[in-house]
C-alpha cells in the first residue's frame, strides 16, 4: 500500500492532527521525506486541519466533563501547537462554565451522602476524594476549592 492510501485509510477511522499522522506513518516505516509532502497535500484538501481537530476535541472533552486544563494538555500531547489550541478555544461559542461543570461532577459524588452526619475525618476524606477526581479531570485548583467550599 502506498503512503497516500495508508494516510487516507487512517483518516477514514478518525480525525487526527498533523503530528499524529506523521507519527503513524513513521511507525509504518515511512521516512520524513515521503511523509511531509503527503501531509501538506492532506492539509491543502483540509483532510488534516489542526484547528478543526482541536475544536472538535475540545467539544468532546467538555461533553465528557473534562476541564479546559486537561483538554489543553491532551491536545499538546497530540502535537497541536499552543497557538492553534488558543484559536480553537476562542472559536468555540459554547464553552461551558468550568466551575459549573466541576460543581455538577462534585454534586454527583455526594448526592447519596448525608454530609451533615459525617464526622470531621470522614468529611476531610470525602473532600480529598472530590479534589482528586476533579484534578484528574483537569480542573484548576481555584475551581476545585470553589466546588469544595460550596459543597461543604
Amino acid at each position: 500500500m502506498d503512503i497516500r492510501s495508508r494516510a487516507l485509510r487512517y483518516l477514514n477511522d478518525r480525525m487526527c492532527s498533523a503530528h499524529q499522522m506523521k507519527d503513524y506513518l513513521r511507525r509504518k516505516g515511512y521516512e520524513d521525506k515521503e511523509i511531509d509532502p503527503v501531509i501538506e497535500e492532506l492539509k491543502e484538501y483540509h483532510y488534516i486541519d489542526d484547528l478543526k481537530y482541536a475544536s472538535a476535541f475540545m467539544e468532546a472533552g467538555f461533553e465528557k466533563g473534562r476541564g479546559i486544563g486537561r483538554i489543553k494538555r491532551e491536545l499538546r500531547a497530540k502535537g497541536v501547537d499552543p497557538e492553534t489550541i488558543a484559536f480553537a478555544e476562542e472559536a468555540l461559542e459554547n464553552i461551558p462554565d468550568e466551575k459549573e461543570v466541576a460543581m455538577k461532577l462534585g454534586r454527583s459524588l455526594v448526592e447519596n451522602i448525608d454530609i451533615e452526619s459525617l464526622d470531621r475525618k470522614e468529611k476531610e476524606a470525602l473532600k480529598g476524594k472530590i479534589a482528586r477526581r476533579l484534578a484528574s479531570r483537569g480542573f484548576s485548583t481555584d475551581t476545585i476549592y470553589s466546588v469544595i467550599g460550596r459543597l461543604f
